[in-house]
C-alpha cells in the first residue's frame, strides 16, 4: 500500500507527464494506492495531446539546386557570371619572391617541380596550370599548408588530390587513379588526408557548403574558386549555369 502522496511524481526515463495515466484509488474516501502506466495502448490514448510536428519544408526547385552548387564550385554568383570555358593558362602562375624563411622557399620550389612532374607524366600542361594555382592559392590562404606537411611530397600528393578531385580527373569520375599520382609521388599512403587537408585551406570558411549534390551534375569536389577548373570542366558548368538560369 502506497502512502497518500505520489512517490514516483516524475515521469520515467522517455515518458513525459502527458504520456502516461496515473491511477489513483480510494476506500471510504482515502486515499490507498497509486500507480501509473504508459497511455499508449489503453483507452485513455485518445487524451494524450501531441501536436503534430510541422511537415518539412520543400526542397528549392532544382535550378536553384543547382546554382547553388555552381556557386560552391566557383567561388560565389559574381564568378559564376564571369565563367567561360577557355582553359587556364600559366598567367600569375611564378612562384612568390617574398617567401619569408629558406625553408618555406624551398618548400615551394621542391613541391612546384613535383607537379609539374606528376602533370607532364599523367596530365597535360593546362593541369599543370592549375596544380600551380592551387600551390600559390594556399601560399595566400593559408601558409602552414605549404610548411606543414611532412614532405613536399605528400604537398604535392594533397594539391594533385584536391584539384583532380575538383576536376573529376580520377576514377570513378575520370580515367586515371589516385595511385598512379601516388606512386608516382613515392608515397606510401593514401593521398586523401593531405588532400582534404588542401581542399579546405582553399575553400576556407566562404560560401555555405551543401549536404548532397543536386542531381544532374557532375562529381566535383567544390573548392569554391575557379582558378584551378580546367577548360573542359568550365565548359560543363557553364551548359548548366545556362540551363538553371533559362529554367529561372
Amino acid at each position: 500500500m502506497h502512502d497518500w502522496f505520489d512517490p514516483d511524481p516524475y515521469p520515467r526515463a522517455g515518458v513525459a507527464l502527458d504520456e502516461r495515466v496515473t491511477h489513483l484509488v480510494f476506500v471510504g474516501g482515502r486515499l490507498v494506492d497509486t500507480w501509473h502506466e504508459r497511455a499508449a495502448g489503453t483507452e485513455w490514448a485518445a487524451y494524450v495531446e501531441r501536436p503534430a510536428p510541422p511537415p518539412p519544408a520543400p526542397p528549392p526547385p532544382h535550378h536553384v539546386q543547382v546554382l547553388d552548387w555552381l556557386t560552391e564550385v566557383c567561388g560565389g554568383r559574381a564568378a559564376v557570371d564571369a565563367l567561360d570555358a577557355e582553359p587556364l593558362t600559366d598567367d600569375a602562375t611564378d612562384l612568390p619572391t617574398d617567401c619569408p624563411d629558406e625553408d618555406s622557399r624551398e618548400r615551394l620550389q621542391a613541391a612546384a617541380t613535383l607537379l609539374d612532374i606528376v602533370a607532364e607524366r599523367w596530365f597535360d600542361d593546362e593541369t599543370a596550370h592549375a596544380f600551380r594555382h592551387a600551390l600559390l592559392a594556399l601560399w595566400v590562404e593559408d601558409r602552414v599548408r605549404i610548411t606543414r606537411p611532412r614532405s613536399a611530397a605528400h604537398l604535392a600528393g594533397g594539391i594533385c588530390w584536391a584539384v583532380g578531385k575538383a576536376n573529376g580527373l580520377f576514377h570513378p569520375a575520370g580515367p586515371r587513379r589516385v595511385g598512379t599520382v601516388q606512386d608516382t609521388l613515392g608515397l606510401p599512403g593514401s593521398l586523401s588526408s593531405s588532400g582534404r587537408e588542401v581542399s579546405g585551406a582553399l575553400h576556407g570558411f566562404r560560401g555555405h557548403p551543401l549536404q548532397r549534390r543536386p542531381d544532374g551534375v557532375p562529381d566535383l569536389l567544390p573548392l569554391y574558386r575557379s582558378d584551378v577548373l580546367l577548360g573542359a570542366t568550365r565548359e560543363q558548368l557553364v551548359s548548366l549555369r545556362d540551363r538553371a538560369r533559362a529554367a529561372e
